[in-house]
């Protein structure tokens, strides 16, 4: 038995096809999805979402902020932005690293101002890294610096 599962982001469809059980990285935790799971709805946290396939193959992708929505035959993962395999391999892990630093620079600045958004700054900071993470272990690297 399979799930119909279909990943889009605000940019373009990322992926639909048939799985017989999904990975989903949540606000309260990463989530399991099997067919004739209950129906479910739920925020998205940045992180890595895997689609087992009816072949055996797995399929990796990784989601921005978004939601989830689940029914008993169709999950529906609708995210701020996703990157697939493909992407990540064409993404230099050291520019996002740098990235990453200048980010974290820009929120102690305005930090230090007192001019922070606590809540927009984690959530920079949370996707930044969680991208980093993905793409090194995407590629490799594993989830340390090089």
């Amino acid at each position: 038995m399979t799930i119909r599962v279909d990943i889009v982001s605000m940019e373009k469809p990322i992926f639909s096809g048939e799985a017989t059980f999904v990975s989903i990285p949540t606000e309260a935790g990463e989530m399991g999805i099997t067919p004739l799971h209950t129906q479910t709805l739920s925020i998205l946290r940045p992180g890595e979402v895997r689609v087992h396939q009816p072949d055996g193959s797995i399929a990796r992708y990784f989601v921005g902020f978004g939601v989830l929505e689940v029914q008993p035959m169709v999950v529906s993962i609708i995210a701020d932005w996703a990157l697939t395999e493909a992407d990540a391999h064409g993404i230099d892990a050291a520019e996002l690293e740098a990235k990453l630093a200048e980010e974290a620079e820009y929120i102690h600045d305005y930090e230090q101002r007192g001019q922070l958004d606590f809540t927009s700054a984690q959530s920079i900071m949370i996707e930044a890294s969680e991208r980093l993470k993905w793409v090194r272990s995407m590629r490799g690297l594993g989830s340390g610096r090089h």
